[in-house]
């Protein structure tokens, strides 16, 4: 009898274990800590698993063997998967799948992350009322569906879908995924990914690439200076790596003097093309240990082929001028003002080195603004832009970093030293850290014989009688006073007016009407308008606003 008993247990203990799903890797099991989690009739138990420890534990939840791919995506697959049978994306029914942003559309939609399709930008992430743009996105989700498991690997392009699956291995081999950074609701738990160095696009790190993909809650990394490229260690300054594609490096200038460092040169012949500069004002020279083979210079480009160091550097020059001006986001909505466009329109008949804006472009910041803006974001000189409180927020501030890059930088033309700096993001003032590296661009100034621009949002004060439109007082005054120690020219937006004058001895310049609702009457500067500025190599800057009628 008890031989009878012990039978019928180890009978009981095979069934049940023949009842568990097949799990990653062949292993046929799936198991959380404390559960069984997975079984071939209900899918995943999500509430054995705290945040983020489904996808970290993938891979016993869904079976490995098998992997639907979409067209095109085979090599991604056979990369990650190299013993797995690839099928036909057509066929998913559940298991392990590498998705196009096409594919994955339909099996996301009503979930906390879906892929779906904005004007001018076509695919983009909707993150838990958060929207983000650009083929460096990965998706990794796992979900429940008609009783099955589903793990989606997907993204923007074939590389935003290889760097799910490679920030997937890394979970599967021990790694955390950070847990603010999961989404998880009801049967889903999602992240939303970034891959920085896939310089082919291929979804599959090689070599001759650097790469790093990161999760992030709502604003992207980003890695402004700094990629490998086709094995080369490429460094630049005065300017930020917005693309690599193959050997092209592309950069959008932040002044006139753009230098490229390669380390441990091994020769190879890179193409870097530099945007947002005026040619007229620059030449290229080879650096150490570096030749460029040909410079070109058009519009507000330089193409520049070089093996090595070299950099992009200001002509002499004494006087010219500046165009400025600020606020020309909508009162509300999506479409630019008219004005706007008129402004734009007559700042490119302007003969001028390049363009400075104050801020708030659009109005709050979501995709589609940006969108509607970008289409008609066509200047033939350079743009250097401080941001704005209204496209700083949500999703619009990496918007901000894709299109114009880091916030806080400087460069010099002729006699004068550029100081672009973001004063809305703390609460319209500047850290410790930030006035002392504004102090320390100061200082560099002196010593160079410039005088100092400041090109902020809000300025220190607020003109009008009882106005209070500006920055925190303690820090509007520390700015004032470290403005006129070094004799700095001071140029803000943010009160839509257009105002010139000294406030404690400092020379300000209040540039706002670019198209925003005005705030005070024509007579008291309530009028749309630019500015041009003429920058005297003596020092002096002299001030002119053009009205502009809507």
């Amino acid at each position: 009898m008890r031989k009878y008993a012990l039978t019928l247990l180890l009978a009981f203990v095979v069934l049940a274990a023949g009842c568990v799903g097949s799990g990653g890797s062949g292993t046929g099991t799936s198991t959380s800590p404390t559960a069984t989690t997975s079984t071939s009739s209900g899918g995943i138990d999500f509430s054995a698993y705290g945040k983020g420890q489904v996808l970290e534990n993938w891979a016993k939840l869904a079976d490995t063997s098998v992997v639907y791919v979409s067209k095109g995506y085979e090599d991604v697959a056979k990369h990650y998967f190299p013993n797995a049978k690839i099928l036909p994306a057509s066929e998913y029914k559940g298991g392990v799948a590498i998705l196009s942003p096409a594919d994955a559309r339909p099996l996301l939609r009503g979930k906390p992350i879906v892929i779906t399709v904005r004007d001018y930008f076509g695919y983009i992430v909707y993150k838990m009322g958060f929207e983000f743009v650009g083929a460096d996105k990965g998706v990794m989700a796992a979900f429940n569906r008609d009783g099955k498991t589903y793990v989606v690997f997907t993204g923007l392009s074939k590389a935003g879908a290889g760097a799910a699956v490679d920030y997937a291995i890394k979970l599967k081999d021990g790694a955390k995924v950070p847990a603010g950074d999961v989404v998880r609701r009801g049967q889903f738990e999602g992240v939303v990914l970034k891959v920085i160095g896939d310089t082919n696009w291929n979804g599959v790190p090689e070599k001759d690439e650097y790469w790093t993909v990161e999760p992030f809650s709502t604003v992207e990394p980003f890695i402004y200076y700094w990629r490998v490229v086709d094995g080369e260690n490429v460094t630049v300054k005065g300017g930020f790596i917005r693309l690599v594609n193959g050997s092209t490096v592309h950069i959008r200038a932040l002044g006139f003097n753009v230098s490229v460092e390669v380390k441990n040169n091994r020769g190879t012949t890179l193409t870097y093309v530099i945007d947002n500069i005026n040619p007229n004002y620059v030449v290229a020279k080879s650096g150490p240990g570096g030749t460029v083979k040909s410079a070109s210079f058009s519009g507000t480009k330089v193409v520049v082929v070089s093996t090595g160091d070299f950099s992009v550097v200001p002509r002499n020059v004494s006087s010219y001028t500046v165009l400025a001006f600020g606020d020309h986001r909508p009162p509300s909505g999506v479409k630019p003002p008219e004005v706007f466009l008129k402004i734009r329109d007559d700042i490119n008949e302007e003969e001028g080195a390049f363009i400075i804006d104050g801020g708030d472009l659009v109005y709050t910041g979501t995709v589609e603004q940006w969108a509607a803006l970008l289409k008609v974001w066509k200047w033939n000189k350079p743009i250097f832009v401080a941001p704005g409180n209204h496209e700083y927020q949500g999703d619009g501030i990496s918007i901000f970093h894709r299109v114009f890059g880091p916030d806080n930088y400087a460069f010099s033309l002729g006699k004068y030293r550029y100081i672009i700096i973001n004063d809305v993001e703390d609460n319209y003032g500047l850290s410790d850290e930030t006035f002392k590296w504004l102090e320390g661009q100061m200082k560099l100034a002196k010593e160079r014989g410039e005088r100092p621009v400041l090109v902020l949002h809000a300025p220190p004060v607020d003109p009008r009688p009882n106005g209070h439109h500006s920055m925190r007082p303690e820090d509007g005054k520390r700015l004032l006073a470290m403005m006129k120690t070094y004799n700095a020219f001071g140029i803000f937006s943010h009160i839509h007016m257009y105002w010139y004058g000294e406030e404690d001895g400092v020379q300000m310049l209040i540039t706002g009407g670019g198209g925003a609702p005005l705030y005070v009457p024509e007579d008291q500067g309530g009028f749309y308008h630019y500015v041009r500025l003429t920058m005297e190599a003596n020092g002096t800057i002299l001030v002119e606003p053009v009205k502009v009628q809507p």
